[in-house]
């Protein structure tokens, strides 16, 4: 049996396209689900719009980062020794993966790492350590972009490294937004949720200048994440007035509004990939990021957290719209990631003769 873990939606997004390949092969893949993001608008019936059912459900009692990271090691160990998998698959760089990793490694199961190989070479963000070590752990890294496994290559690390794609391309060819014409694309669409941005009340305020700036000229659509409106109220700032704040919502409404957006401004590692694949012009709201793909590509800005930055990057993308609004699909590969990583799961439990073949990312 193969355990796949998973704890936040980006992880499910990502994961799905995985089962459902393994599940075409005859592999027996269950699902654990760690209780990473709790709030049931977060979760909620997400996994069932993927097609998935839970296995193994988990509850998470504490919220900081030790000790949501014990009780997910905890719970998810109990799990592991009791089912005993031959494999054990988690995608990203959340407390989720590293927590699979080790219990993989401490149970005797093989751990297999989807999305190895990011980095933002920046260790003040927890994500990096996760990534870092869930790496070196790892039997199987699978790694979504050539400049992962280069980065894998340099640092020497003891698994198998299979160059991939990213699934996340599988995901949205699966279930694709309607597309929007270029000239009808209006507005701006805001994702923030980091811990880095929406924990610090300055950063988190400089955001806020920025938005109330830019809904000055345009139409700004912001689906709060329940983090991030935690913080705005427990920080004592407010939602710019022009701004359209509303609640979480579904992937398929998020990727419907992203479709139809002009610019998309955020902290979101995946809807940097999603922003890419869709053709919509991203200014990614960190310091750093493991997604330079979109950078090197001409389709996304890097513009940090200071308000007159931000309000900089989005000039920048409208005087030259055209050039950033543009699809680049293939830097994630060719659509079929889940296949290849299933392929290779199968080849390890001896159920495929044929070696895994590396998907060329062009």
């Amino acid at each position: 049996m193969i355990l796949a873990v998973v704890g936040t939606r980006p992880e499910v997004i990502k994961m799905a396209p995985v089962v459902h390949a393994l599940r075409r092969r005859g592999l027996s893949a269950e699902i654990a689900a760690t209780g990473q993001h709790f709030d049931a608008r977060m979760m909620g019936n997400f996994l069932e719009g993927c097609g998935l059912a839970i296995d193994h459900p988990m509850a998470v009692t504490h919220r900081d980062l030790f000790g949501s990271f014990v009780d997910i090691l905890a719970g998810l160990g109990r799990i592991v020794h009791d089912e005993a998998p031959r494999r054990v698959l988690a995608v990203g760089d959340t407390t989720t993966v590293l927590a699979a990793a080790l219990v993989a490694r401490k149970c005797g199961s093989a751990f297999g790492h989807i999305e190895a190989g990011l980095r933002a070479f920046s260790r003040e963000l927890p994500e990096e350590e996760h990534r870092i070590c869930s790496d070196a752990l790892a039997d199987l890294l699978f790694a979504p972009t050539r400049i992962a496994a280069e980065n894998l290559a340099r640092e020497h690390v003891n698994g198998k490294v299979l160059l991939t794609g990213n699934s996340i391309l599988d995901a949205l060819r699966s279930h694709p937004p309607t597309a929007v014409p270029l000239d009808q694309r209006e507005g701006i669409l805001v994702t923030i949720h980091r811990q880095e941005t929406v924990d610090d009340p300055h950063r988190l305020a400089h955001v806020l200048a920025a938005l109330a700036r830019l809904a000055l000229a345009h139409s700004v659509d912001w689906p709060l994440h329940p983090r991030t409106l935690a913080m705005i109220v427990r920080h004592g700032l407010a939602v710019p007035a022009r701004v359209t704040a509303g609640g979480a919502i579904g992937h398929a409404a998020f990727l419907a509004r992203l479709a139809a957006a002009r610019v998309v401004v955020t902290d979101s590692g995946g809807v940097q990939e999603e922003a890419a694949i869709l053709g919509t012009p991203c200014v990614c709201v960190r310091e750093h990021t493991e997604r330079p793909e979109t950078l090197l590509a001409g389709v996304g800005v890097l513009a940090g957290c200071r308000s007159d930055a931000i309000v900089a990057a989005v000039r920048e993308i409208e005087r030259d719209w055209e050039r950033f609004a543009r699809p680049v699909p293939q830097l994630y590969g060719d659509g079929h990631a889940g296949d290849v990583i299933a392929g290779a799961c199968a080849a390890f439990l001896g159920r495929d003769r044929a070696r895994p073949q590396l998907v060329a990312v062009r």
